[in-house]
Protein backbone atom coordinates (compact mmCIF):
# COMPACT_ATOMS: atom_id res chain seq x y z
CA UNK A 1 0.00 0.00 0.00
CA UNK A 2 1.37 3.37 -0.90
CA UNK A 3 1.72 6.08 1.19
CA UNK A 4 -0.82 8.32 -0.76
CA UNK A 5 -3.51 5.62 0.16
CA UNK A 6 -2.86 6.12 3.82
CA UNK A 7 -4.85 9.09 4.19
CA UNK A 8 -7.61 7.62 2.33
CA UNK A 9 -8.29 4.94 4.51
CA UNK A 10 -7.89 7.14 7.65
CA UNK A 11 -10.74 9.27 6.36
CA UNK A 12 -12.54 5.75 5.53
CA UNK A 13 -12.32 4.80 8.76
CA UNK A 14 -13.03 7.69 10.52
CA UNK A 15 -16.87 7.78 8.38
CA UNK A 16 -19.91 6.34 10.16
CA UNK A 17 -20.54 2.69 9.07
CA UNK A 18 -23.79 0.66 9.96
CA UNK A 19 -24.10 -3.12 10.57
CA UNK A 20 -24.10 -5.90 7.95
CA UNK A 21 -28.45 -5.97 6.90
CA UNK A 22 -28.08 -9.52 8.39
CA UNK A 23 -27.65 -7.97 11.76
CA UNK A 24 -31.82 -7.75 11.13
CA UNK A 25 -31.42 -11.61 12.66
CA UNK A 26 -30.26 -11.46 16.09
CA UNK A 27 -32.23 -8.08 16.43
CA UNK A 28 -35.89 -9.64 15.67
CA UNK A 29 -35.09 -11.73 18.28
CA UNK A 30 -34.24 -8.98 20.95
CA UNK A 31 -37.55 -6.67 19.51
CA UNK A 32 -39.54 -10.10 20.22
CA UNK A 33 -38.15 -10.39 23.71
CA UNK A 34 -38.99 -6.79 23.82
CA UNK A 35 -42.56 -6.36 23.07
CA UNK A 36 -43.28 -9.79 24.46
CA UNK A 37 -45.70 -8.48 26.40
CA UNK A 38 -47.47 -6.92 23.79
CA UNK A 39 -47.61 -10.10 21.67
CA UNK A 40 -48.63 -12.30 24.43
CA UNK A 41 -51.53 -9.59 24.91
CA UNK A 42 -52.41 -9.36 20.90
CA UNK A 43 -52.49 -12.87 20.61
CA UNK A 44 -54.94 -13.48 23.16
CA UNK A 45 -57.13 -10.85 22.81
CA UNK A 46 -56.82 -12.00 18.81
CA UNK A 47 -57.69 -15.76 19.05
CA UNK A 48 -60.86 -14.13 21.91
CA UNK A 49 -64.52 -15.12 20.49
CA UNK A 50 -65.08 -11.51 20.92
CA UNK A 51 -62.04 -10.55 19.05
CA UNK A 52 -61.68 -13.60 16.74
CA UNK A 53 -63.15 -11.37 13.66
CA UNK A 54 -60.00 -9.08 14.08
CA UNK A 55 -57.19 -11.82 14.25
CA UNK A 56 -55.32 -11.09 10.93
CA UNK A 57 -55.15 -7.65 11.51
CA UNK A 58 -53.69 -8.12 15.18
CA UNK A 59 -51.35 -10.35 13.52
CA UNK A 60 -50.55 -8.49 10.82
CA UNK A 61 -49.66 -5.39 13.53
CA UNK A 62 -47.74 -7.52 15.58
CA UNK A 63 -45.59 -8.72 13.07
CA UNK A 64 -45.42 -4.96 11.95
CA UNK A 65 -44.81 -4.05 15.18
CA UNK A 66 -41.88 -6.10 15.82
CA UNK A 67 -40.32 -5.94 12.05
CA UNK A 68 -40.53 -2.17 12.48
CA UNK A 69 -38.51 -2.28 15.85
CA UNK A 70 -35.87 -4.15 14.35
CA UNK A 71 -35.61 -2.02 11.28
CA UNK A 72 -35.68 0.93 13.13
CA UNK A 73 -33.09 -0.56 15.69
CA UNK A 74 -30.73 -1.42 12.68
CA UNK A 75 -31.13 1.98 10.74
CA UNK A 76 -30.89 4.00 13.86
CA UNK A 77 -27.18 2.75 14.96
CA UNK A 78 -24.21 3.86 13.43
CA UNK A 79 -20.63 3.47 14.60
CA UNK A 80 -16.77 4.86 13.71
CA UNK A 81 -13.21 4.73 14.91
CA UNK A 82 -11.84 8.13 15.21
CA UNK A 83 -8.97 9.40 16.84
CA UNK A 84 -10.59 10.19 19.96
CA UNK A 85 -11.86 6.33 20.11
CA UNK A 86 -14.70 4.54 19.22
CA UNK A 87 -18.16 6.56 18.62
CA UNK A 88 -21.74 4.73 18.72
CA UNK A 89 -24.61 6.77 17.49
CA UNK A 90 -28.15 5.24 18.34
CA UNK A 91 -32.08 5.89 18.71
CA UNK A 92 -34.57 7.52 17.03
CA UNK A 93 -37.15 9.42 19.23
CA UNK A 94 -34.45 9.47 22.32
CA UNK A 95 -31.17 10.02 20.22
CA UNK A 96 -27.81 8.72 22.38
CA UNK A 97 -23.96 9.58 21.32
CA UNK A 98 -21.53 7.55 23.32
CA UNK A 99 -17.91 7.93 22.90
CA UNK A 100 -15.18 5.06 24.43
CA UNK A 101 -11.73 6.78 24.33
CA UNK A 102 -9.20 4.14 23.33
CA UNK A 103 -7.21 3.56 26.28
CA UNK A 104 -10.55 3.17 28.90
CA UNK A 105 -11.28 -0.08 26.24
CA UNK A 106 -10.34 -3.21 29.19
CA UNK A 107 -12.84 -5.88 27.69
CA UNK A 108 -13.62 -6.47 23.85
CA UNK A 109 -15.42 -9.46 23.22
CA UNK A 110 -15.70 -11.13 19.47
CA UNK A 111 -18.36 -13.83 19.21
CA UNK A 112 -19.43 -15.54 15.51
CA UNK A 113 -22.90 -17.71 16.82
CA UNK A 114 -23.83 -20.36 14.10
CA UNK A 115 -26.12 -18.25 11.75
CA UNK A 116 -23.42 -15.56 11.37
CA UNK A 117 -20.81 -18.10 10.13
CA UNK A 118 -21.73 -18.75 6.82
CA UNK A 119 -22.41 -15.31 6.21
CA UNK A 120 -18.59 -14.52 7.61
CA UNK A 121 -20.50 -11.94 10.47
CA UNK A 122 -19.00 -11.44 14.04
CA UNK A 123 -21.23 -9.63 16.85
CA UNK A 124 -18.44 -7.69 19.33
CA UNK A 125 -19.12 -6.12 22.63
CA UNK A 126 -16.78 -3.46 24.40
CA UNK A 127 -16.61 -2.47 28.14
CA UNK A 128 -14.79 0.06 29.78
CA UNK A 129 -13.19 0.79 33.53
CA UNK A 130 -15.62 2.50 35.87
CA UNK A 131 -18.95 1.06 33.92
CA UNK A 132 -21.94 -0.64 35.47
CA UNK A 133 -22.09 -2.87 31.93
CA UNK A 134 -21.06 -3.40 28.94
CA UNK A 135 -21.17 0.20 26.55
CA UNK A 136 -21.04 -1.19 23.40
CA UNK A 137 -22.91 -3.83 21.62
CA UNK A 138 -22.68 -4.04 18.13
CA UNK A 139 -24.17 -7.48 16.07
CA UNK A 140 -23.83 -8.35 11.96
CA UNK A 141 -20.20 -6.62 11.32
CA UNK A 142 -18.20 -7.90 8.55
CA UNK A 143 -14.61 -9.03 8.75
CA UNK A 144 -13.25 -5.75 7.51
CA UNK A 145 -15.34 -3.88 10.41
CA UNK A 146 -14.24 -6.11 13.04
CA UNK A 147 -10.71 -5.94 12.16
CA UNK A 148 -11.47 -1.63 12.10
CA UNK A 149 -12.43 -2.13 16.14
CA UNK A 150 -9.83 -4.79 16.76
CA UNK A 151 -6.77 -2.65 16.02
CA UNK A 152 -3.46 -3.93 15.27
CA UNK A 153 -3.35 -6.60 17.42
CA UNK A 154 -5.18 -9.93 16.24
CA UNK A 155 -4.91 -13.73 16.87
CA UNK A 156 -3.66 -14.81 13.90
CA UNK A 157 -4.96 -18.21 12.55
CA UNK A 158 -0.97 -19.42 12.42
CA UNK A 159 -0.93 -19.51 15.61
CA UNK A 160 -0.57 -22.72 17.34
CA UNK A 161 -3.49 -24.23 18.69
CA UNK A 162 -3.46 -26.07 22.50
CA UNK A 163 -3.36 -30.22 21.64
CA UNK A 164 -7.38 -31.49 21.03
CA UNK A 165 -6.54 -33.94 23.58
CA UNK A 166 -5.69 -31.64 26.53
CA UNK A 167 -8.87 -29.31 25.74
CA UNK A 168 -10.80 -32.45 25.68
CA UNK A 169 -9.59 -33.53 28.91
CA UNK A 170 -9.80 -30.16 30.22
CA UNK A 171 -14.30 -30.44 29.52
CA UNK A 172 -14.05 -32.60 32.10
CA UNK A 173 -12.17 -30.74 35.39
CA UNK A 174 -13.34 -27.48 34.96
CA UNK A 175 -16.51 -26.62 36.68
CA UNK A 176 -17.07 -23.18 34.21
CA UNK A 177 -17.44 -25.83 31.28
CA UNK A 178 -20.14 -28.05 33.25
CA UNK A 179 -22.94 -25.96 32.31
CA UNK A 180 -22.26 -25.77 28.12
CA UNK A 181 -21.75 -29.60 28.56
CA UNK A 182 -24.64 -30.26 29.90
CA UNK A 183 -26.39 -28.40 27.55
CA UNK A 184 -24.56 -30.67 24.51
CA UNK A 185 -25.22 -33.50 26.40
CA UNK A 186 -29.23 -32.77 26.47
CA UNK A 187 -29.12 -31.71 22.67
CA UNK A 188 -27.41 -35.02 21.76
CA UNK A 189 -30.22 -36.94 24.00
CA UNK A 190 -33.31 -35.10 21.91
CA UNK A 191 -31.62 -35.59 18.66
CA UNK A 192 -30.67 -39.22 19.22
CA UNK A 193 -34.39 -40.24 20.88
CA UNK A 194 -32.54 -42.55 23.24
CA UNK A 195 -32.11 -45.00 20.05
CA UNK A 196 -28.28 -44.88 19.78
CA UNK A 197 -28.09 -45.57 23.00
CA UNK A 198 -30.08 -48.67 22.45
CA UNK A 199 -28.43 -49.65 19.60
CA UNK A 200 -25.12 -49.41 21.00
CA UNK A 201 -26.61 -51.53 23.97
CA UNK A 202 -27.62 -53.69 21.94
CA UNK A 203 -24.73 -54.37 19.98
CA UNK A 204 -22.46 -54.59 23.14
CA UNK A 205 -24.23 -56.84 24.53
CA UNK A 206 -24.40 -59.18 21.52
CA UNK A 207 -20.59 -59.26 21.76
CA UNK A 208 -19.68 -60.11 25.06
CA UNK A 209 -22.55 -62.90 24.65
CA UNK A 210 -20.29 -63.99 21.53
CA UNK A 211 -17.27 -64.58 24.48
CA UNK A 212 -18.68 -66.92 26.57
CA UNK A 213 -19.72 -63.93 29.41
CA UNK A 214 -22.93 -64.26 31.66
CA UNK A 215 -25.97 -63.14 30.95
CA UNK A 216 -26.15 -60.71 33.88
CA UNK A 217 -22.22 -59.22 33.49
CA UNK A 218 -22.75 -59.06 29.79
CA UNK A 219 -25.43 -56.61 30.75
CA UNK A 220 -23.78 -54.73 32.82
CA UNK A 221 -20.66 -54.53 30.88
CA UNK A 222 -22.65 -53.30 27.70
CA UNK A 223 -24.75 -50.90 29.61
CA UNK A 224 -20.79 -49.16 31.02
CA UNK A 225 -19.32 -49.43 27.05
CA UNK A 226 -22.65 -47.50 26.18
CA UNK A 227 -22.82 -45.00 28.72
CA UNK A 228 -18.76 -44.32 28.14
CA UNK A 229 -19.09 -44.16 24.18
CA UNK A 230 -21.85 -41.24 24.66
CA UNK A 231 -20.03 -39.39 27.18
CA UNK A 232 -17.14 -39.57 24.79
CA UNK A 233 -19.26 -38.30 21.76
CA UNK A 234 -20.53 -35.46 24.19
CA UNK A 235 -16.84 -34.25 24.86
CA UNK A 236 -15.98 -34.44 21.35
CA UNK A 237 -18.77 -32.00 20.21
CA UNK A 238 -18.36 -29.88 23.11
CA UNK A 239 -14.46 -29.24 22.46
CA UNK A 240 -15.29 -28.64 19.03
CA UNK A 241 -18.45 -26.36 19.71
CA UNK A 242 -16.87 -23.85 22.00
CA UNK A 243 -13.38 -24.88 23.02
CA UNK A 244 -10.83 -26.28 19.94
CA UNK A 245 -8.87 -24.37 18.32
CA UNK A 246 -7.42 -22.64 21.52
CA UNK A 247 -5.21 -19.85 20.49
CA UNK A 248 -3.60 -17.45 22.30
CA UNK A 249 -1.40 -14.12 21.54
CA UNK A 250 0.69 -11.93 24.14
CA UNK A 251 2.45 -8.54 23.05
CA UNK A 252 3.30 -5.64 25.37
CA UNK A 253 -0.24 -4.06 25.06
CA UNK A 254 -2.73 -6.77 25.56
CA UNK A 255 -3.72 -10.57 25.75
CA UNK A 256 -5.87 -12.06 23.43
CA UNK A 257 -7.55 -15.65 23.15
CA UNK A 258 -9.90 -16.78 20.93
CA UNK A 259 -12.17 -20.28 21.03
CA UNK A 260 -14.10 -22.44 19.30
CA UNK A 261 -14.52 -23.99 15.86
CA UNK A 262 -18.63 -23.96 15.57
CA UNK A 263 -19.04 -21.13 18.23
CA UNK A 264 -16.40 -18.85 18.47
CA UNK A 265 -15.39 -15.97 20.89
CA UNK A 266 -12.49 -13.96 21.21
CA UNK A 267 -11.62 -12.07 24.30
CA UNK A 268 -9.05 -9.66 25.48
CA UNK A 269 -7.49 -8.15 28.20
CA UNK A 270 -5.00 -5.30 28.98
CA UNK A 271 -1.00 -6.68 29.63
CA UNK A 272 -1.55 -4.17 32.51
CA UNK A 273 -4.82 -4.89 33.67
CA UNK A 274 -4.42 -8.32 34.77
CA UNK A 275 -4.63 -8.45 38.52
CA UNK A 276 -3.97 -11.56 39.74
CA UNK A 277 -3.51 -15.03 38.22
CA UNK A 278 -5.36 -18.30 39.39
CA UNK A 279 -3.75 -21.99 38.33
CA UNK A 280 -6.13 -24.51 38.87
CA UNK A 281 -4.91 -28.32 39.22
CA UNK A 282 -8.03 -30.07 39.72
CA UNK A 283 -7.20 -33.80 40.80
CA UNK A 284 -7.97 -35.77 37.42
CA UNK A 285 -5.59 -33.01 35.67
CA UNK A 286 -3.00 -34.01 38.44
CA UNK A 287 -3.18 -37.39 36.40
CA UNK A 288 -1.85 -35.85 33.07
CA UNK A 289 0.23 -33.09 34.97
CA UNK A 290 -2.38 -30.23 33.42
CA UNK A 291 -3.04 -27.00 34.46
CA UNK A 292 -5.78 -24.50 33.57
CA UNK A 293 -4.15 -20.44 33.86
CA UNK A 294 -6.98 -17.88 34.87
CA UNK A 295 -6.26 -14.40 34.16
CA UNK A 296 -8.18 -12.20 36.10
CA UNK A 297 -8.08 -8.59 34.39
CA UNK A 298 -9.54 -5.01 35.86
CA UNK A 299 -13.02 -4.23 35.21
CA UNK A 300 -16.27 -3.27 37.09
CA UNK A 301 -18.42 -4.90 35.50
CA UNK A 302 -21.27 -6.71 36.54
CA UNK A 303 -22.25 -8.87 33.58
CA UNK A 304 -19.38 -9.43 32.04
CA UNK A 305 -16.06 -10.04 33.61
CA UNK A 306 -12.66 -9.62 32.10
CA UNK A 307 -11.62 -13.17 32.75
CA UNK A 308 -11.17 -16.06 30.63
CA UNK A 309 -8.68 -19.41 31.26
CA UNK A 310 -6.14 -20.93 29.20
CA UNK A 311 -7.20 -25.00 29.26
CA UNK A 312 -4.61 -27.71 28.98
CA UNK A 313 -1.34 -25.94 30.05
CA UNK A 314 1.47 -27.88 31.01
CA UNK A 315 3.95 -26.57 33.29
CA UNK A 316 6.25 -25.48 30.83
CA UNK A 317 3.61 -23.62 29.45
CA UNK A 318 2.73 -22.40 33.28
CA UNK A 319 6.22 -21.29 33.55
CA UNK A 320 6.18 -19.06 30.11
CA UNK A 321 2.96 -17.12 31.35
CA UNK A 322 4.28 -16.71 34.52
CA UNK A 323 7.56 -15.24 33.45
CA UNK A 324 6.12 -13.18 31.17
CA UNK A 325 4.09 -11.07 33.33
CA UNK A 326 7.36 -10.79 35.18
CA UNK A 327 6.51 -13.09 38.34
CA UNK A 328 8.24 -16.52 39.50
CA UNK A 329 7.57 -19.70 37.51
CA UNK A 330 6.25 -22.31 39.14
CA UNK A 331 8.78 -24.52 39.61
CA UNK A 332 10.49 -21.46 41.98
CA UNK A 333 7.27 -20.52 43.67
CA UNK A 334 7.15 -24.45 45.16
CA UNK A 335 10.69 -23.85 46.71
CA UNK A 336 9.84 -20.81 48.03
CA UNK A 337 9.49 -20.90 52.08
CA UNK A 338 6.27 -21.02 52.12
CA UNK A 339 4.20 -20.41 55.83
CA UNK A 340 1.96 -23.05 56.71
CA UNK A 341 -1.31 -22.38 58.70
CA UNK A 342 -0.90 -23.63 62.43
CA UNK A 343 -2.30 -26.85 63.23
CA UNK A 344 -5.33 -24.90 65.88
CA UNK A 345 -6.58 -24.40 62.09
CA UNK A 346 -6.66 -27.90 60.76
CA UNK A 347 -7.99 -29.53 64.19
CA UNK A 348 -10.84 -27.45 63.98
CA UNK A 349 -11.56 -28.50 60.53
CA UNK A 350 -11.48 -31.61 61.29
CA UNK A 351 -14.07 -31.64 63.64
CA UNK A 352 -16.21 -29.62 61.24
CA UNK A 353 -15.09 -32.41 58.45
CA UNK A 354 -16.65 -34.88 61.47
CA UNK A 355 -19.52 -33.26 61.92
CA UNK A 356 -20.32 -33.35 57.85
CA UNK A 357 -19.47 -36.90 57.59
CA UNK A 358 -21.52 -38.04 60.95
CA UNK A 359 -24.42 -35.66 59.10
CA UNK A 360 -23.87 -37.66 55.89
CA UNK A 361 -24.14 -41.13 57.60
CA UNK A 362 -27.88 -39.84 59.30
CA UNK A 363 -28.76 -38.91 56.05
CA UNK A 364 -27.62 -42.32 54.20
CA UNK A 365 -29.73 -44.14 57.02
CA UNK A 366 -32.88 -42.30 56.59
CA UNK A 367 -33.05 -42.83 52.96
CA UNK A 368 -32.28 -46.78 53.98
CA UNK A 369 -35.03 -46.61 56.15
CA UNK A 370 -37.59 -45.32 53.68
CA UNK A 371 -36.59 -47.81 51.28
CA UNK A 372 -35.03 -45.09 48.79
CA UNK A 373 -32.18 -46.97 48.49
CA UNK A 374 -30.63 -50.45 49.46
CA UNK A 375 -28.26 -51.02 52.32
CA UNK A 376 -25.47 -52.10 50.47
CA UNK A 377 -26.04 -49.53 47.86
CA UNK A 378 -26.33 -46.82 51.11
CA UNK A 379 -23.20 -47.94 52.73
CA UNK A 380 -20.88 -48.01 49.71
CA UNK A 381 -22.39 -44.15 49.23
CA UNK A 382 -21.21 -43.52 53.05
CA UNK A 383 -17.59 -44.78 53.18
CA UNK A 384 -17.05 -43.06 49.67
CA UNK A 385 -17.99 -40.03 50.30
CA UNK A 386 -16.01 -39.82 53.93
CA UNK A 387 -13.09 -41.59 52.13
CA UNK A 388 -13.43 -38.20 50.13
CA UNK A 389 -13.66 -36.01 52.69
CA UNK A 390 -10.69 -37.43 54.64
CA UNK A 391 -8.73 -37.71 52.01
CA UNK A 392 -9.27 -34.57 50.88
CA UNK A 393 -8.87 -32.97 54.51
CA UNK A 394 -5.10 -35.02 54.52
CA UNK A 395 -3.88 -33.40 50.81
CA UNK A 396 -4.72 -29.78 52.01
CA UNK A 397 -2.61 -30.09 55.52
CA UNK A 398 -0.05 -31.35 53.59
CA UNK A 399 0.02 -29.35 50.27
CA UNK A 400 -0.31 -25.59 51.33
CA UNK A 401 1.18 -22.60 52.26
CA UNK A 402 1.59 -18.82 51.50
CA UNK A 403 4.63 -16.47 50.58
CA UNK A 404 4.92 -12.74 49.98
CA UNK A 405 8.18 -12.19 47.75
CA UNK A 406 9.15 -8.90 46.12
CA UNK A 407 5.47 -7.50 46.43
CA UNK A 408 3.79 -10.14 45.15
CA UNK A 409 1.68 -12.89 47.31
CA UNK A 410 2.02 -16.51 46.35
CA UNK A 411 -0.85 -18.80 47.84
CA UNK A 412 -1.05 -22.64 47.44
CA UNK A 413 -4.10 -24.37 48.67
CA UNK A 414 -6.78 -26.75 47.99
CA UNK A 415 -7.22 -30.60 48.66
CA UNK A 416 -7.14 -33.54 46.05
CA UNK A 417 -7.03 -30.72 43.44
CA UNK A 418 -4.31 -28.18 44.02
CA UNK A 419 -4.61 -24.24 43.05
CA UNK A 420 -2.14 -21.48 43.32
CA UNK A 421 -3.18 -17.67 43.30
CA UNK A 422 -0.61 -15.27 42.73
CA UNK A 423 -1.51 -11.62 43.31
CA UNK A 424 0.43 -8.70 43.19
CA UNK A 425 -0.13 -6.63 46.59
CA UNK A 426 -0.01 -3.37 44.81
CA UNK A 427 -3.62 -4.32 42.85
CA UNK A 428 -5.42 -4.95 46.74
CA UNK A 429 -8.37 -2.77 46.78
CA UNK A 430 -10.04 -3.95 50.06
CA UNK A 431 -8.44 -6.08 53.06
CA UNK A 432 -10.95 -7.67 55.16
CA UNK A 433 -9.36 -9.26 58.50
CA UNK A 434 -11.99 -11.01 59.78
CA UNK A 435 -11.59 -13.09 63.55
CA UNK A 436 -14.13 -15.38 64.90
CA UNK A 437 -14.43 -16.57 68.76
CA UNK A 438 -12.42 -19.26 67.87
CA UNK A 439 -9.85 -17.31 65.91
CA UNK A 440 -9.89 -14.75 68.74
CA UNK A 441 -8.85 -17.65 71.26
CA UNK A 442 -6.15 -18.53 69.11
CA UNK A 443 -5.02 -15.30 67.65
CA UNK A 444 -5.32 -15.76 64.63
CA UNK A 445 -7.48 -13.81 61.89
CA UNK A 446 -8.27 -14.77 58.33
CA UNK A 447 -7.02 -12.23 55.47
CA UNK A 448 -8.98 -11.69 52.23
CA UNK A 449 -7.35 -9.65 49.68
CA UNK A 450 -9.70 -7.85 47.10
CA UNK A 451 -9.16 -6.64 43.77
CA UNK A 452 -11.57 -5.58 41.17
CA UNK A 453 -12.24 -8.93 39.62
CA UNK A 454 -11.09 -11.36 42.49
CA UNK A 455 -10.28 -11.84 46.10
CA UNK A 456 -7.43 -14.17 47.64
CA UNK A 457 -7.99 -15.41 51.26
CA UNK A 458 -5.23 -16.22 53.98
CA UNK A 459 -7.40 -18.64 56.16
CA UNK A 460 -5.56 -18.16 59.49
CA UNK A 461 -2.42 -16.70 60.46
CA UNK A 462 -1.51 -15.07 63.17
CA UNK A 463 -2.33 -11.98 64.18
CA UNK A 464 0.96 -9.38 64.14
CA UNK A 465 1.10 -10.96 60.59
CA UNK A 466 -2.35 -9.91 59.64
CA UNK A 467 -1.90 -6.70 60.71
CA UNK A 468 1.52 -6.58 58.72
CA UNK A 469 0.28 -7.40 55.50
CA UNK A 470 -2.59 -4.80 56.08
CA UNK A 471 0.37 -2.34 56.45
CA UNK A 472 2.40 -3.30 53.66
CA UNK A 473 -1.05 -2.96 51.42
CA UNK A 474 -1.72 0.22 52.99
CA UNK A 475 2.19 1.49 51.95
CA UNK A 476 1.80 0.04 48.15
CA UNK A 477 -1.24 2.05 47.99
CA UNK A 478 -0.71 5.39 49.61
CA UNK A 479 -3.60 7.46 47.62
CA UNK A 480 -6.32 5.33 48.25
CA UNK A 481 -5.61 3.90 51.80
CA UNK A 482 -8.92 5.15 53.01
CA UNK A 483 -10.47 2.93 50.36
CA UNK A 484 -8.96 -0.47 52.41
CA UNK A 485 -11.46 -1.97 54.74
CA UNK A 486 -10.49 -3.91 58.22
CA UNK A 487 -14.10 -5.24 58.84
CA UNK A 488 -16.23 -8.07 60.45
CA UNK A 489 -14.53 -8.33 63.29
CA UNK A 490 -12.42 -6.67 66.17
CA UNK A 491 -8.32 -7.87 65.65
CA UNK A 492 -7.57 -8.86 69.55
CA UNK A 493 -3.54 -8.57 69.36
CA UNK A 494 -2.35 -9.60 72.32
Amino acid sequence: MSNADMPEQSAAAEQWQRCSFWALLPLLVKAVAQWAGVILGGAYLSFSDRFQAYAPYGITGLALLVVGSALLNWRSTLFRVSAQGVELRRGVLQKEHLLLATSRIQELQVQQPFYFRPLKLFAVSLDSAGSQQQEFYLTGLTSMQLALLQGEVQVDQAVPSTSFFRIWLATLYNKHLWLPLLAVFGAVQSQLDGKLVERLFAQGQQVLQHSGLEQSFTLQIAAGLSVLLLVVVVLVLMTFIWLYPQRFLRDERQLQLLQGTLLKKSQRIQTKGVQMLTLSQPWLARLFGHFSLIFHGFTNSREQKSKFALLGQTSDDINQQLQAQQLLALSDIQKLPLQRYVPAYFRRLLWLRGILILLLGLFVAVLWQSRVIALSTGVVMFFVAALWLLADFWAYRRWHGFCVQDQVLYLWHGGLGQFWQVLPLRQVQKVQLVQSWFFRQNQLVQVKFSTANGSVTLAAIPNQQAQELYAQVLQLRPESGHGLLAASGRIDSK
